[in-house]
């Protein structure tokens, strides 16, 4: 384990950097180039934040050691400072939550009525709901934290549109790509309103003819909004092509690769990740590793690879620095995660700072099974 000097470094969002921070190793934008030098002490905080977002980097490895004495606060206060903070934003997003999911009710139930669709009140729902970006609270932990708020339509939706402008910024899309991909997410599986709920909440394997029904949702979705002059061709597009797979085993067309639009291959990835760390009355909801693994192995044909590895790479950086829990009761804090196997970081135990690697054949059995 000495090879991970975890002990002299910690990741930190842009948002937690503070004057006096020291970084602890160079920051390299995704062309190889180099941003900061290590060992560059931060001067003018709000200068070097902007700076760093304009290069769209959302975390560095900051020096853990006596720099931080110029602070007047140590690691410590600095951690439950942000714990404190983080706690309180999640209990506000999920208020907010709500008045999110009224809209997107009411709005659904307009389209499903043949009543029109407002994109601008589909728009105003967007942004609220991406304002959990702006927050002290990485997205993906955000999600985890209202899954129980809602049943599989209105929450589903909330979260692909997250996840999918996550991936969408990462690839670095025009912000009028981001809005057209945000609201195909958003009414993705609108048709879903159109089949028996019993159907879509029943518990016990579903028969090849309840199968083929529920496989419909993208047509019926796509006819709700097919004849809106205000809505964008492309966003059609992924509504009706989203579960379409890279190999040809998608619905409802059977494309292959480049036949797939650029959107419906991100939305892909985004669907798929919610829906497997989502309950279903079917099984347990799976935890983000879980899913990671899983996407990792079982659909590494199925979905474009290069926006996949994008997103497995990404998604398990934000999850450096959040407490777990193991199978066997022990608590411990994400300090690193391998290239290959991400599905298994390496854990520092809480409170012996044991660390604990789950890739090592001694640790098999040993998995995370939630969030603390």
């Amino acid at each position: 384990m000495s090879d991970y000097a975890v002990e002299e470094a910690r990741t930190l969002f842009i948002d937690d950097l503070r004057n006096g921070m020291i970084f602890d190793e160079d920051v390299i934008n995704r062309y190889g180039n180099v941003l900061v030098i290590a060992g560059t002490k931060i001067t003018e905080i709000d200068r070097m934040k902007d700076y760093l977002r304009d290069h769209k980097i959302e975390a560095v490895k900051i020096k853990r050691d006596e720099s931080y004495d110029d602070l007047g606060i140590d690691l410590l206060d600095i951690d439950e400072d942000e714990t404190l903070r983080q706690l309180q934003y999640i209990a506000e997003y999920r208020e907010e939550f709500s008045q999110i999911k009224d809209n997107l009710q009411s709005e659904f139930e307009t389209i499903l009525k043949g009543e029109g669709l407002n994109t601008e009140n589909i728009s105003s729902s967007i942004e609220k709901a991406l304002v959990a970006f702006k927050g002290n609270v990485n997205v993906f932990q955000l999600i985890e934290k209202i899954k129980d708020l809602d049943d599989i339509t209105y929450a589903h939706s909330h979260n692909v549109t997250l996840i999918s402008y996550a991936i969408g910024r990462w690839l670095g899309l025009k912000a009028e790509d981001l809005e057209k991909l945000t609201i195909s997410a958003i009414l993705l599986d609108i048709g879903k309103m159109k089949i028996d709920p019993e159907l879509l909440n029943k518990k016990g394997p579903l028969t090849a003819d309840e199968k083929d029904e529920c496989k419909k949702h993208v047509v019926y979705s796509y006819e709700l909004v097919k004849d809106y002059e205000n809505l964008d061709n492309k966003i059609k597009q992924t509504i009706l092509l989203h579960h379409e797979r890279m190999d040809g085993s998608g619905y409802p067309m059977g494309f292959k690769k480049d036949k797939i639009p650029l959107f419906a291959r991100i939305v892909a990835i985004a669907d798929i990740y919610d829906a497997l760390t989502s309950g279903r009355p079917y099984r347990e909801k799976k935890t983000p590793f879980e899913a990671i693994k899983i996407l990792e192995t079982e659909y590494i044909d199925k979905l474009d690879t290069k926006i996949l590895y994008i997103f497995l790479r990404r998604i398990g950086n934000c999850f450096i620095g959040q407490r777990v829990r193991l199978n066997d009761g022990r608590i411990g804090e994400i300090v690193f995660l391998p290239k290959q196997y991400l599905y298994k970081p390496i854990i520092k135990l809480i409170p012996s700072e044991e660390m604990l690697d789950l890739i090592d054949p001694i640790n098999e059995g040993l998995y995370i099974v939630d969030f603390e």
